[in-house]
């Protein structure tokens, strides 16, 4: 049921204009009903008053039988046009005096008739009294006016009446015809802000695939760039690394301590026993060489350093570069983190506590070291994140993607989550976006590559998965990494 709300516009309908197009024919018909009647009772009762009139004029000429006098008054009767007919009788009903108009019926025959006259007539009975004694009666019949005549007089009104519902039901169309355009304005408006909802998200929506487009082929074009880098500054490592072994080597074989305890043997001085007068320029040598020797193994120590950090960054660029070979295998992501727990909770310290959330049932095919490394990595920039100390949360679960509710970047199937939750300061979202480039960080001079994220990003999709960032600033920061479950007939394997 609909109901009208206070305040709302009167709503102006053809109905309703019908409804009062017939209570004005209603109203009109009344009065022209209640005026014929008010009429013709005017009508009769001056006829009522015009037969005592004349009955009281008559009494004495019908007590005497003086018929002339009788005529006379009835005659005075005659220039009443509307009277037909009058007529005065005795007490023994014989006419005394009367008329009638040329035309019409005497009253004695609409008497004997039994009073039935036509429609537009009546006729009026007065008894002629003298005293208390009835002398006679005076009968008086007059023409009404003609219905039709006394309808004419309301022609005006009725005019006027017609016009109003006229009026009334042109407006309730015009109305009705209004409010349907509006309505039509209304949907058609409705229709096109829809429209240009979509046609807004389409944009929008293009505009994130074309900035999507371009993101992955700058990634691309860095990965492909940073790949042929790291290929030839491997080859590069390898030559120094085997030059650096040959040096060493070369170097232990003359180590001048060795040296010395050679010529020792020579002279058949038993080791232990007391060495014989070494002059002194000789032993000032001796000390230099191996003063030297040590200086040089030094700096062969630090040169092997340095290439075993260049060995690892360029198996960052591999990985990043999606060119690092991985052995998959299936494996349970709540084993493997179980089994390196002690050392993620070793590597952030007792300032930060890490709370475990392992609820996955569903095995995945990866590459288990550089999946350690990837947590691990995620740790402990979480750990970075909150200075102050802080709860780190790793969370794992089972997920499905239907057809009808895709995700981006995941067709339908089931996968497997792994969340990496920290409470620190969060980021901007101009850092969010720039969090997988590689070589962008944060961290100040030598605390970090900016290589961490990128290769987590290179490792999970050269894994068939997705990684995504969730943060806010003051908010904290949720990495996201899922993974397609593996194969059902593939055996999982413990970490």
């Amino acid at each position: 049921m609909k109901r009208r709300v206070i305040g709302q516009p009167f709503a102006f309908r053809p109905v309703m204009s019908l409804v009062a197009a017939g209570l004005l024919l209603f109203a009109g018909a009344l009065a022209a009903g209640y005026q014929y009647h008010s009429a013709h009772t005017e009508h009769r009762r001056q006829l009522t008053v015009q037969a005592k009139i004349l009955a009281a004029s008559v009494t004495a000429a019908i007590a005497f039988n003086d018929r002339a006098t009788a005529q006379e008054y009835v005659n005075a009767l005659m220039l009443d046009p509307r009277l037909d007919a009058a007529a005065v009788y005795n007490e023994a009903h014989r006419q005394v005096a009367g008329f009638q108009r040329p035309g019409s019926e005497p009253i004695a025959d609409s008497l004997a008739n039994g009073g039935r006259l036509p429609h537009d007539h009546m006729v009026v009975a007065v008894p002629a009294q003298q005293g208390t004694t009835t002398v006679g009666s005076v009968y008086l019949r007059a023409a009404e006016t003609p219905l039709i005549m006394q309808l004419a007089r309301y022609s005006g009104v009725a005019l006027l009446t017609l016009m109003a519902v006229l009026m009334l039901s042109a407006l309730a169309v015009a109305h009705r015809v209004l409010m349907r355009a509006n309505a039509a304005l209304q949907r058609r408006a409705r229709e096109l802000a829809k429209a240009n909802e979509r046609l807004s998200a389409e944009m929008e929506h293009r505009a994130r695939t074309e900035e999507a487009l371009r993101q992955s082929q700058k990634m691309e074009a860095i990965g492909q760039l940073s790949g042929g880098i790291a290929h030839d500054f491997n080859n590069l490592l390898m030559i120094i690394r085997g030059s650096l072994a040959r040096l060493n080597k070369h170097l232990q074989q003359n180590d001048p301590t060795t040296e010395r305890e050679l010529q020792l043997e020579r002279a058949g001085v038993a080791a232990g026993a007391e060495s014989p007068a070494i002059p002194a320029r000789d032993l000032k040598l001796f000390e230099e060489r191996q003063t030297r020797h040590r200086q040089i193994q030094r700096y062969l120590d630090m040169a092997q350093d340095g290439i075993d950090r260049a060995a690892s960054l360029t198996q960052r660029l591999l990985t990043f570069a999606r060119r690092q070979p991985l052995s998959p295998k299936s494996l349970r992501l709540d084993a493997l983190i179980r089994s390196i727990q002690p050392l993620l909770d070793h590597s952030v310290g007792a300032s930060w506590m890490i709370d475990y959330r392992l609820d996955s049932q569903w095995s995945v095919l990866c590459d288990s070291n550089q999946m350690e490394n990837a947590i691990l990595n995620l740790v402990i920039n979480a750990r970075d994140a909150m200075p102050d100390g802080g709860q780190i949360s790793i969370c794992t679960d089972d997920m499905r993607v239907d057809a009808e509710h895709p995700m981006a970047g995941l067709d339908a199937g089931e996968y497997v989550h792994l969340r990496v939750v920290d409470s620190g300061v969060g980021m901007s979202e101009d850092v969010r976006n720039k969090a997988f480039d590689p070589f962008f960080t944060t961290k100040p001079v030598g605390k970090g590559t900016g290589l961490g994220l990128s290769t987590i990003l290179g490792y999970v999709e050269q894994s068939d998965g997705v990684a995504s960032i969730e943060s806010r600033p003051g908010r904290g920061t949720t990495i996201h990494i899922i993974l397609p479950r593996a194969p059902r007939e593939t055996l999982p394997e413990e970490a």
